[in-house]
């Protein structure tokens, strides 16, 4: 029995103490103290605030159930015994999913769209999720992998959603490259040499995948096994993106966070901050430059794409109303110490002008590194050479805007 200066505390504040402070194992253990503690722990507002903090869906968990309006506690345990041992997991990407679908339905709405329903149940009666758990070890890195798929099956492989990959599009010849989410049915494990591949998503122009690393030698499965890798399957080179469950939760995240440009309701692979990309800022200019391996089609040579992007922030300390791109120089590093120099005129074939009208340009292109005797491309920058007013009728002298030191990312080969 409860001591009595505890046992004359109002029993909404008992509510509020269980509801605030105790997991659901001290909530149970507290249910067994006396009847009225029973009383108060069995409260709907109690259970309700674990499920709020499980990120799961009372909905559809109650209409799971028999009775037409459960209690709350009985609607948590159902909850907890058909996902027990993927506790954590549920938790964990099912928030990240509500991130990403309140995120797309602002932002992108025909990936929102795209996105399939979950396949439900994880019961064993489930076929889909039986032919999932077909293809994954039986490995607790892989338990955030089968919940991803538990609420979202994949992307829909309708035509007009080709487009909205998930994991993110690039320009490739003219054409948009996405890498989309696969439903579960479209599942496959390959074999690369020795390694074994569960793949996930893909593109349907490129062919290359991002997989999960399901079987590998030995010497690498401290290194590699159940990671997820962005892979060229014609020369095997591949980057290294971390555990499923870090790489979708962080991938979300980033999202959220802006770190991936949308360009037409397609998010830009090409991040605009972080370790593969620059920052400077001169005469008002603000100039960023991001850099990814690309899986190519050509497996001779590695190949990298870039963007560059320039905004104007202050008018005041660019001193004039446009400018316009004059010149590109560029600085790149190999390895062994190498380096090379490119020059030229405009980009891509532009001459772009910044002004009030337009105070901003971007764009892509690439670079490989076949040229220097198979050595791997590490860092570059360079610097833009700009012109006040415009190049047929000059308002001052020229000025460049530099493009810091950037480190490229370095694939990995299965051998």
């Amino acid at each position: 029995m409860p001591l009595p200066l505890v046992a004359s505390l109002p029993a909404e504040l008992f509510v509020l103490i269980f509801e605030r402070l105790l997991d659901a194992r001290s909530i149970c253990e507290c249910s067994q103290v006396c009847r009225s503690w029973y009383a108060l722990t069995s409260h709907d507002s109690v259970w309700n605030s674990l499920l709020t903090q499980c990120c799961v869906d009372t909905r559809t968990e109650s209409g799971l159930l028999s009775e037409p309006h459960p209690r709350l506690k009985l609607v948590y345990a159902h909850w907890h015994q058909r996902y027990r041992g993927f506790l954590d997991s549920y938790t964990r990407i099912r928030r990240s999913v509500l991130c990403l679908e309140s995120w797309a339905e602002t932002n992108c709405p025909p990936l929102f769209l795209s996105l399939a329903p979950g396949l439900g149940w994880m019961g064993s009666e489930s076929i889909p999720v039986r032919e999932l758990l077909s293809v994954v070890t039986d490995s607790p890195h892989m338990r955030d992998f089968l919940i991803a798929y538990h609420l979202h099956d994949g992307q829909r492989r309708q035509r007009r959603f080709l487009d909205y990959g998930l994991f993110g599009s690039y320009e490739c010849y003219g054409e948009v490259c996405s890498l989309s989410w696969l439903s579960s049915r479209m599942l496959q494990v390959i074999a690369m040499g020795q390694f074994k591949l569960l793949v996930f998503a893909w593109c349907h122009i490129t062919r290359n995948y991002l997989g999960i690393v399901v079987g590998c030698p030995p010497a690498h499965s401290t290194q590699i096994m159940h990671h997820v890798v962005q892979l060229q399957p014609q020369s095997y080179r591949f980057v290294d993106r971390g555990l499923f469950g870090d790489f979708f939760t962080g991938y979300i995240r980033d999202l959220v966070n802006g770190r991936y440009d949308i360009q037409d309701d397609v998010i830009s692979m090409l991040p605009n901050s972080g370790p593969h990309t620059g920052t400077s800022v001169s005469r008002g200019i603000r100039t960023t430059a991001s850099i990814m391996f690309c899986p190519d089609e050509t497996p001779a040579f590695r190949v990298y794409r870039y963007q560059i992007s320039f905004e104007i922030l202050d008018f005041a300390a660019l001193g004039c109303a446009s400018v316009q791109l004059k010149s590109r120089h560029w600085l790149m590093y190999y390895q062994g110490e190498r380096q090379a120099q490119s020059s030229g005129h405009g980009v891509v074939g532009e001459f772009p002008i910044l002004s009030e009208a337009s105070p901003y340009y971007r764009y892509c292109s690439r670079m490989t590194d076949d040229e220097m005797d198979d050595l791997m491309l590490v860092a570059f920058e360079g610097y833009f050479t700009m012109v006040p007013g415009t190049l047929v009728d000059p308002a001052g002298p020229d000025f460049t805007l530099a493009v810091p030191y950037t480190v490229v990312p370095i694939p990995m080969e299965i051998l």
